[in-house]
């Protein structure tokens, strides 16, 4: 083998196994996904329904419990503020 062949393989095997080190990318549900939207309405039920289903589904949507907490506590206190909002417009 000469040296440029040499030198090619070994930047393919490291490149190779570059790849094969990096953790993959998991993107977050989307709020529209038939899971997420199950997830939070189970939240809206209380925490240990909203448990029960990211364990039960925990293979097919990978749900973090705490993360479904945030977007539904998130979610509730924006309707909050828009509620007060239309309230307050509504008066004037």
């Amino acid at each position: 083998m000469n040296t440029m062949t040499t030198s090619k393989w070994c930047k393919g095997v490291i490149i190779a196994a570059a790849l094969v080190s990096t953790p993959l990318a998991v993107a977050d549900p989307s709020p529209g996904t038939a899971g997420m939207k199950t997830a939070l309405a189970k939240a809206a039920q209380g925490p240990e329904q909203l448990r029960w289903y990211v364990w039960r589904t925990r293979a097919i949507y990978a749900l973090n419990f705490n993360e479904v907490m945030e977007l539904y506590e998130a979610s509730k206190t924006a309707s909050a503020q828009s509620a007060a909002q239309v309230a307050l417009a509504g008066n004037q």
